[in-house]
């Protein structure tokens, strides 16, 4: 349960870091940095276990809770272009970020077990 409620904290961070970097330098850039940023929380909340892609879901979905209710706002109250160009970006970025980084960690935990 602590771990779930520290990556939805993590969570709540990265909207803020995307505000900053995209406001600053472009959509381009915000999703890199969230890509990067969500697969560093998940290694970090997912190391040591080697069937985390698998059974860490609770704490990958809490990790990306923001991002999918942001976006599903975005789809709702925005005009549609906003929405195409937006929306697959942040989903891709944190979604596969967060994924990426417990696949990365189950592998070193597999690694460092045998």
């Amino acid at each position: 349960m602590k771990k779930i409620v520290i990556a939805f904290l993590l969570g709540v961070l990265s909207f803020l870091l995307a505000m900053f970097i995209g406001e600053g330098s472009g959509l381009p850039a915000a999703f890199a940095t969230l890509a990067g940023y969500f697969f560093i929380c998940q290694f970090l909340l997912s190391r040591g276990n080697p069937d985390a892609w698998r059974s860490d879901w609770r704490i990958m979905l809490a990790l990306d809770a923001v991002t999918i209710i942001i976006v599903c706002m975005m789809v709702t109250a925005e005009n549609r272009d906003v929405a195409l160009a937006q929306a697959p970006g942040w989903l891709l970025s944190t979604c596969g970020g967060t994924f990426a980084g417990a696949l990365a960690a189950s592998l070193v935990a597999r690694r460092t077990a045998h």
